[in-house]
């Protein structure tokens, strides 16, 4: 929900409905759990009146939403979070007791995993987006990771037996990280660094350990007559009219005053240039982004990309809470992940902004990445050792978890897998009626 920081917008959440968690009830299947298609037409539909995006961002979206399943989920949490407000929650329980409640990433699945700029400067495959994070059950993680599993699976062209390997491969790895955090293994952060990384994941993070901010700078900037650095424009690149220009540099000040370190950039902050990105997002799509050049520190060093983006608000939490920039670079950092000094927040028009840098480093795997079962389990073992790292950031939240889930691990895997081969029936439902809406 595209919500103001300081008060409800017509971009709030289009969900009134609360309730609270019940007990798992004995013998509760996925196939109790099936709602018809058209609700969820009808909810993502409500959702976008309240977005109120401009028409032809909104088009794009539907585009987007129609091209796979996997993408249909990937874009909408928040009908898998009603979904498990409502008459999914019995089912998405991974074990009759109540699982701790902590900080959890919301919108957990394969494509918010990539490389990114960690510790040290070096390239680590982890947690990318951290805009749905709230307080809430590390199950809403870990079923939304292991239905992920099964839709790549699925769209590969791979079985009912390997699409339950995967969701398995994610359960054992995450329930041994737990274990191993719990009992005062160090935790670097939620990813994987190269030296741990195996398989596509460890090619993926070669390549971003090569990726220069020249070459970034070659696919979104050139020089004018005089020699100054200009963005280009294209379908996707858009100039930012003066009004606005003014509007994003008043955002910057604060942004400025909150930064933890330069990270290579001149301070006062001085912008070349601005450009506003069009095609970028999944969930976000549509919503406002903007990339600001701004002025190196060192003399004759390239500039530095920065990215405005704006926030979806979380939509885990009943009742919903407004987008909020601050409380998404906390929660990055309460996950551990938080290595870049230029990230930061701001509001632009009452709307909430998250600043970071465009990292070069930055980078997914590619869908045909993962086309084979052991590409497949390969990548979602490692998803799950970043999700157990960043729930347990902390050694008390590691045991909490190990203490809930107990000698329980092979039936919360066994529910886990039922979880995610029933949702993604639900999800393949709820693509093809989306699709027949005009």
């Amino acid at each position: 929900m595209r919500i103001s920081s300081s008060r409800p917008s017509s971009r709030s959440a289009p969900s009134e409905r609360t309730s609270t968690p019940s007990p798992l009830r004995r013998g509760s299947t996925t196939e109790a759990a099936r709602r018809p298609p058209e609700q969820a037409v009808a909810f993502i539909q409500a959702f976008h009146e309240r977005l109120s995006l401009p028409p032809e961002r909104l088009e794009e979206k539907k585009v987007l939403m129609r091209e796979s399943a996997s993408s249909f989920f990937r874009t909408m949490p928040a009908l898998f979070h009603e979904d498990l407000r409502g008459p999914w929650q019995d089912a998405s329980r991974l074990l009759d007791r109540p699982a701790p409640r902590m900080l959890v990433v919301g919108d957990m699945h394969i494509g918010n995993l990539g490389t990114v700029r960690g510790p040290e400067g070096k390239a680590v495959w982890g947690l990318n987006d951290f805009d749905q994070a709230a307080p809430g059950s590390p199950e809403v993680d870990l079923t939304r990771l292991a239905v992920s599993a099964a839709l790549t699976a699925r769209e590969a062209g791979l079985g009912a037996k390997a699409q339950a390997k995967a969701v398995e491969a994610l359960a054992k790895a995450y329930f041994r990280e737990v274990e191993r955090l719990a009992g005062g293994g160090e935790n670097p952060g939620a990813f994987v660094s190269k030296k741990e990384a195996k398989g596509k994941v460890d090619d993926l993070i070669a390549e971003a350990q090569h990726a220069s901010p020249e070459e970034l700078l070659k696919k979104y900037v050139r020089t004018d007559a005089r020699g100054q650095f200009r963005f280009q424009s294209s379908d996707t690149l858009r100039p930012v009219p003066a009004e606005t220009q003014k509007a994003l540099r008043a955002a910057l000040v604060p942004y400025e005053t909150g930064l933890r370190g330069a990270g290579g950039i001149a301070r006062p902050l001085e912008v070349l240039d601005w450009v506003q990105r069009l095609d970028a997002g999944g969930s976000s799509y549509g919503l406002d982004r903007y990339y600001a050049l701004v002025r190196a520190k060192e003399p004759g060093a390239p500039p530095v990309m920065l990215e405005l983006k704006e926030l979806l608000a979380p939509s885990l939490e009943q009742p919903p809470v407004p987008a909020d920039g601050a409380h998404v670079v906390k929660n990055q950092a309460g996950f551990g992940s938080n290595f870049n000094p230029l990230t930061g927040a701001t509001t632009v028009g009452g709307r909430a902004f998250l600043v970071r840098e465009l990292e070069p480093e930055k980078a997914k795997l590619d869908e045909k990445a993962l086309r084979g079962e052991k590409e497949l389990l390969s990548a979602f073992t490692q998803a799950g050792v970043v999700l157990a790292r960043a729930h347990g950031s902390t050694q008390a939240r590691a045991a909490s978890l190990e203490k809930w889930v107990g000698e329980d691990a092979k039936e919360a895997t066994r529910r886990l897998v039922s979880f995610a081969s029933g949702y993604a029936d639900q999800v393949r439902a709820d693509w093809g009626g989306f699709r027949e809406v005009k």
